[in-house]
C-alpha cells in the first residue's frame, strides 16, 4: 500500500511491507533534486519486500528545513518498527548525513551520488554551496536537452521511461546548486555506519571528492557501480545495489558483524 502526505514542496510517501511479514526496521528514502517520490517506486518496493517499510521524503533541495522535519516525523512515529535507517540520493544524501551527525535516532545511512565540493586547491573558487552544481552542458558547452539530462541520471531504459513522465522529474534540476542551508557536516561527526554508492561514470558530481570525504567518516564504506550514472539506486545495476544495501542493513542489525564472512 502506498500513501502520500504533503506540506508545501515536501511530500512523505509510505510503502508498506506485505501483510504478515515480520518487520525488520524502517527505511526513510530522501529523494534528490527534482525528483518525485514515484521515482523510487521500484527501489522502495524491493526494500519493502525484504520487510523494511519505506517512507519516501521529497523536497530536500527545495526546502531543507521542511524535509528535515518530515524525516524527524518518521523517526518519531511510534507505530514504525526500529531500527531506523536513512537512504539519501544526491541532495537527499546531504540531508541524511546532516541528520545523522545531529544525533537523529538512526542506526545507519546509505548515500548515492553524494554531491561534495572538490578540495579548494582544485576548485578555482568553488564553495561548498556549489557542490553538485555541474552545468547542464557537455564538454563543448552545448546545453543538454531533457533527454540528455535523463541519461545523466540513469542508463536503465525502464527507469528512463519513469523519468520521462513530467510529473516525476524536473529534468533541469541537476544544474541547480544546492541551497546554502543544505550542507554536509564535518565527516568525523557522523558516528553511525555509512554506505556510499557512486556510479563510476557519474558526471553530475565529483566522485573522487565524494569518496575522499567519505573516507574521513568513521566506519564508512564506498562502492562504485561499473559504468554507472548519477542515480546509483535506479541505474542498470539497481538489483545489485539494492542487494548490497539490504546486506548493509542486516549487518547493522547483527550488531555490526558481517553475516556473510
Amino acid at each position: 500500500m502506498t500513501v502520500t502526505s504533503s506540506t508545501s514542496t515536501v511530500t512523505t510517501t509510505a510503502i508498506e511491507i506485505k501483510p504478515g511479514a515480520n518487520p525488520r526496521g524502517t527505511v526513510t528514502m530522501i529523494a534528490g533534486r527534482g525528483e518525485a517520490a514515484s521515482v523510487y517506486d521500484r527501489f522502495a518496493g524491493r526494500i519493502a519486500y525484504d520487510a523494511y517499510p519505506v517512507r519516501v521524503v521529497t523536497g530536500a533541495a527545495a526546502d531543507p528545513q521542511a524535509a528535515a522535519e518530515a524525516v524527524h516525523a518518521v523517526l518519531n512515529d511510534p507505530e514504525l518498527p526500529t531500527p531506523h535507517f536513512l537512504v539519501g540520493s544526491d541532495a537527499g544524501g546531504v540531508l541524511a548525513l546532516d541528520l545523522a551527525a545531529d544525533e537523529a535516532p538512526v542506526a545507519g545511512v546509505v548515500i548515492a551520488g553524494l554531491p561534495v565540493a572538490p578540495s579548494p586547491a582544485a576548485t578555482d573558487g568553488t564553495t561548498a554551496s556549489d557542490a553538485g552544481s555541474t552545468p547542464a552542458a557537455d564538454a563543448s558547452g552545448t546545453v543538454l536537452d531533457p533527454e540528455a539530462q535523463i541519461g545523466r541520471r540513469s542508463t536503465c531504459p525502464v527507469h528512463q521511461s519513469v523519468l520521462r513522465q513530467p510529473e516525476n522529474l524536473d529534468p533541469a534540476a541537476l544544474s541547480t546548486p544546492l541551497p546554502a542551508s543544505l550542507s554536509l557536516p564535518a565527516p568525523e561527526s557522523v558516528k553511525v555506519p555509512v554506505l556510499g554508492v557512486y556510479g563510476e561514470s557519474d558526471d553530475v558530481v565529483d566522485v573522487n571528492a565524494g569518496t575522499a570525504w567519505l573516507t574521513r567518516v568513521p566506519g564508512a564504506a564506498v562502492v562504485r557501480t561499473a559504468d554507472g550514472a548519477h542515480d546509483a539506486l535506479n541505474d542498470r545495476s539497481h538489483r545489485s545495489v539494492a542487494a548490497r544495501i539490504v546486506q548493509f542493513l542486516e549487518d547493522i542489525k547483527n550488531d555490526g558483524s558481517p553475516i556473510l564472512r
